[in-house]
């Protein structure tokens, strides 16, 4: 049987999988919002993080503010 202290070791090895599991999700759609926005953006050129631990932090560098503004529409709408 399992002690505290592992339990509380498991748990929180699977709460950081599967946060790292939703991390790549978002990041995966905000980048398919992106290219809905622009499909000939060089993606290569965008860097797009997502933290769920961080109170769903999403950093976005590489493009404008235009572009993330229409894209967060897109994206946020994915949601609905």
């Amino acid at each position: 049987m399992l002690n505290n202290k592992e339990e509380s070791q498991l748990a929180h090895a699977l709460t950081h999988d599967i946060n790292d599991v939703l991390n790549r999700r978002i990041e995966e759609r905000f980048r398919a919002a992106l290219f809905l926005v622009d499909p000939g953006m060089d993606m290569d050129t965008v860097t797009v993080i997502s933290n769920v631990e961080n109170d769903n932090e999403l950093t976005i560098d590489g493009i404008d503010d235009e572009t993330i503004d229409k894209a967060m529409v897109i994206f946020e709408a994915q949601q609905e």
